[in-house]
C-alpha cells in the first residue's frame, strides 16, 4: 500500500486554466460575507511581509503531529466551507492574520501526498486554511503563492448515530454505519479534513483515508477510516473508525482536502451551516 500522490479529477477540472483574476473571484465567493466583508472585497490586499529563506527555514514545519504556538483557533468549528481548497506550491509561512506574523511553514507535501487545505475564510489577497496540527487550528496563506481547487464532497461523522454520511454539494450521496474504536472522548468535534488516502493501485478504492486528527488512543497515530473487512495493520487503525466496504467504494471521489464535519455531542445533531454566497 502506498499513498497515492495524484491529484483527482476534480481537482484538475477546477485547476486547469484558472488565471489569477479567476482565483480572486472564486476567493470572494467563498465563507460568510457582511457588508464589512464587501467593503473590505472593493479594497487593496494587504502586502505581504518579507520573509527571507533563512527565516521560513527557521518556522516550525505544519505536520498533523505538531502543536503550532500562536495559532489562531477555529472560530466557528460546526460551520460548513463554500468547497475551496488550496495547495501551497512551493514552502511558504503561515501567518496568524492578514498580514500578520508568521508562526510556521508548510510544505507542498507530506508523505507523498500533496498537502490540500480546506478554505474556512477569506481576504482580498489572502486564505484562511484549516491545518492538521491539532483539530481547531487555522492559518493565513498568501493566495498568489497557492493552487486553487474545489471540492463538491463533505464528509460528516456522527459518532452518536453511528453513521458517516457522504454529502456532494450539499446533498446526501450516502449513508452508512460507522463504528469508532477510540475510547469516548478520544476524538474531539468539530469540522478537520481529509489529509491522504491509501490505495493499493491506481484507480481503486482507497483502503485507508487518513483525517487531519491526532489520536492518542490504544493505537497512537491519525485517526482513519477504513473498511470493516480489512486487517488492521497501520497506526491508528484500531481506533480508527470502520465502515462497509461499500462507504469505501463511495469515498474513492473524496479528494484531500475535503471538509470533514465531526460530531460527538448528546442531543440534537449539529448543523453544518452552508456559506452565505453573494
Amino acid at each position: 500500500m502506498s499513498a497515492d500522490p495524484r491529484r483527482s479529477g476534480a481537482h484538475r477540472r477546477t485547476t486547469e486554466g484558472l488565471t489569477a483574476a479567476g482565483l480572486g473571484a472564486l476567493l470572494a465567493a467563498a465563507g460568510r460575507r457582511s457588508p464589512s466583508d464587501d467593503r473590505r472585497a472593493r479594497t487593496r490586499a494587504m502586502p505581504v511581509p518579507f520573509i527571507s529563506a533563512a527565516t521560513l527555514q527557521e518556522l516550525p514545519e505544519v505536520t498533523a503531529q505538531t502543536t503550532l504556538a500562536g495559532a489562531p483557533p477555529d472560530d466557528h468549528p460546526d460551520r460548513g466551507t463554500a468547497g475551496l481548497i488550496v495547495h501551497p506550491r512551493a514552502p511558504l509561512p503561515v501567518l496568524d492574520a492578514v498580514a500578520g506574523t508568521a508562526f510556521a511553514q508548510i510544505r507542498p507535501a507530506w508523505h507523498g501526498t500533496e498537502t490540500w487545505l480546506p478554505v474556512i475564510e477569506q481576504q482580498p489577497g489572502w486564505a484562511r486554511v484549516l491545518l492538521p496540527s491539532h483539530p481547531g487550528t487555522t492559518g493565513w496563506l498568501d493566495v498568489s503563492r497557492v493552487t486553487l481547487a474545489g471540492s463538491p464532497y463533505t464528509i460528516h461523522l456522527d459518532f452518536r448515530a453511528g453513521e458517516l454520511r457522504l454529502l456532494r454539494d450539499s446533498r446526501a450521496a450516502g449513508t452508512w454505519p460507522a463504528t469508532l474504536g477510540a475510547a469516548p472522548g478520544s476524538v474531539p468535534a468539530g469540522r478537520t479534513f481529509l489529509l491522504s488516502c491509501v490505495r493499493r493501485a491506481p484507480r481503486t478504492a482507497p483502503v485507508l483515508l487518513r483525517l487531519a486528527v491526532p489520536i492518542n488512543d490504544r493505537d497512537p497515530g491519525l485517526l482513519t477510516i477504513h473498511a470493516g473487512s480489512a486487517p488492521l495493520g497501520e497506526p491508528g487503525e484500531r481506533s480508527g473508525i470502520r465502515v462497509p466496504d461499500s462507504a469505501m467504494s463511495a469515498l474513492q471521489a473524496v479528494p484531500p482536502g475535503c471538509l470533514v464535519h465531526i460530531d460527538t455531542s448528546p442531543g440534537e445533531p449539529s448543523q453544518l451551516w452552508p456559506p452565505d454566497v453573494n
